[in-house]
């Protein structure tokens, strides 16, 4: 009935849930580079769209907001807040007897940009696990908050500009709306900034921010995008202390992996214990795992629940070798 080649398919729902290659039609979760495609229609939320165009101009768009039942192509659906990124949403589809939730990426920790993920009751669950392992339990979000405006200080103490490496879209406009707040200036690339400026539109409200050229970067924080990490323009930022800001920075090895001074967990996804909680609420009868570690399966069967992972096993990042840790997180080194 459900199936995953680069794509969800549910046998008689006509299009498909985040097509990772292009589509006639199908649901988009959320804009990050990883779960998008040039398709001919997109069902997503308003913000997504936005997003969505952004990268790709030439699209039709059907935008369903959060919580409102509708009918495409003979499925009832209603949209609710993954808490992933400003726009990302789970999808709930009522089909042949049955409720089936796709979380897509999620976390239940509210975000600075963006409310915590909803938990709908659920026939089934198809669940992103990514971090579905018991090592991978995040800090508050208030603690990783203190964390980071502490680092800040620290440089600002030692004279050195904080550079904090985060994705274009998302985790880049969290960091900028937490600095902000805080009373600290921030600089951001200019891809960077033209999403801050679609986050704006929507409602959020940036302080303290403007777009990195040529100006000082003394007692100001600069935010860029990964893939930028040696290029001139950063290389011109002198003296620095670099934050990588991703959830893998609880591995041990991650900051020689991601060439950073620090790799701070950020993230924006469920934790070990979010996606056991998730569960245990919605009370489905079945459920599939995705883009995570298979082992988070059987770990779900050892808890009574019926699950099974719709992918075939795939390695943990290696976070030693920095080869392996950008093939594991490819998206991460690319403009989204």
């Amino acid at each position: 009935m459900i199936s995953y080649e680069k794509g969800i398919k549910i046998e008689g729902v006509p299009f498909f849930l985040d097509a990772r290659t292009k589509a006639d039609f199908s649901f988009v979760s959320h804009a990050h580079f990883d779960h998008i495609a040039p398709h001919r229609k997109v069902l997503a939320t308003p913000e997504t769209l936005l997003f969505f165009r952004h990268r790709y101009k030439k699209t039709t768009g059907r935008a369903l907001p959060l919580r409102r039942k509708q009918t495409v192509e003979g499925v009832k659906i209603e949209l609710f807040p993954s808490g992933h990124i400003l726009g990302g949403a789970q999808i709930l589809l009522e089909h042949r007897g049955k409720r089936i939730v796709y979380t897509g990426d999620f976390t239940l920790s509210p975000g600075w940009t963006s409310p915590p993920a909803e938990v709908p009751k659920a026939d089934i669950v198809i669940m992103e696990s990514t971090y579905g392992l018991p090592r991978y339990q995040f800090p508050t979000r208030e603690e990783v908050a203190d964390l980071i405006c502490r680092k800040v200080e620290e440089a600002f103490a030692e004279k050195k500009t904080p550079v904090f490496l985060a994705y274009p879209l998302g985790k880049s406009q969290e960091a900028a709306k937490l600095l902000g707040d805080r009373g600290i200036s921030v600089l951001v690339h200019s891809s960077i900034f033209a999403i801050c400026k679609i986050y704006e539109r929507c409602g959020v409200a940036f302080k303290k921010l403007d777009v990195l050229s040529n100006q000082s970067t003394a007692k100001k924080a600069v935010i860029l995008p990964p893939y930028l990490w040696r290029s001139r323009q950063v290389a011109q930022i002198s003296p620095k202390k670099s934050f990588f800001l991703s959830g893998w920075g609880l591995d041990g090895g991650s900051r020689q992996s991601f060439q950073a001074d620090e790799v701070l967990p950020l993230s924006d996804h469920a934790d070990f214990a979010q996606l056991l909680a998730y569960l245990e609420e919605a009370q489905p009868e079945k459920v599939y795992t995705l883009h995570g570690f298979v082992e988070f399966a059987e770990i779900l069967r050892q808890r009574g629940f019926d699950a099974q992972s719709l992918e075939a096993p795939t390695a943990a990042p290696n976070l030693d070798p920095v080869s392996q840790a950008v093939e594991f997180l490819p998206s991460l080194f690319k403009q989204s």
